[in-house]
This record gives C-alpha cells, structure tokens and sequence, in this order.
C-alpha cells in the first residue's frame, strides 16, 4: 500500500449521529463506494499477475476499454471479488484456525490451505495469516 487517505477526508462522507448513547455513523451508497474507492487507491496492484489471472481485463486494456489493472481494480474490480495481487497463506496458521480446511487437507480433499484460500477462502472474508 503507498497511500492511505486520512480519515478526516473518509469522515466528510458521513453523517455521524448518535443512538442509545452510542455513535451511529451513516452514508449514501454512492458516497460509501467513493470512501472504499479513496481506500483502495492505494493498494499496489500487480499489473502482470492481474492480467494474467484476469484475461478479460487483459482484453479489455487491449481494447483501449480499460486505461489499466490499477485503474479496473479500483473502479471495479475489488467490487467484483478480484485480487490485486497473489495472497499467500501461512499455511500453519491458517490451518490452525480453519480446522475444517485442516481436516479436508489431512483427508487428501484439497492439497492446502493456500488452494482453500485461492478457490474459497478469500471470497469466504478468512484471514490468510494473522494480523
């Protein structure tokens, strides 16, 4: 990650209120996907790994549709699911708290954590080590 917007800049999209004592922070759809968006600005995206993993965007660039992997991942892609680069997994840790994908690795249903996390894990919000 290069950039991290302040939170003062996240804070102007907001309404914060307060509930039963409590802060109650609310938005507009649209102002929350800007908020994401300002967020994710700065992940460093791996333009060859994304491309190759991604074909269709790869195509699209081709086409002059898309500017760039930064660009799609930003605008649209962290929206559809996608990664910007290549997550790897601790495996000890992750299956250590992910006994279920343990019991399937032991059991010769997948060959790791790391083909969990690829095929499921990720989509699934599992962490992929500690944090």
């Amino acid at each position: 990650m290069r950039y991290v917007p302040p939170f003062e800049i996240l804070k102007a999209f907001m309404t914060i209120g307060v509930e039963n004592g409590e802060p109650v922070v609310s938005c507009s759809y649209d102002d929350f996907i800007t908020m994401v968006r300002r967020m994710i600005a700065g992940i460093e995206v791996d333009e060859k790994w994304y491309l190759e993993q991604y074909p269709d965007i790869a195509e699209a660039i081709e086409q002059g549709i898309v500017a760039s992997a930064q660009e799609h991942f930003v605008n649209d892609g962290y929206f559809e699911g996608r990664r910007p680069f290549p997550i790897r997994v601790n495996e000890r840790w992750y299956l250590m708290n992910n006994t279920g994908v343990a019991d399937y690795v032991r059991q010769g249903r997948l060959v790791s954590g790391q083909q969990h996390f690829d095929e499921n894990g990720y989509d699934e919000g599992r962490l992929p080590f500690a944090l």
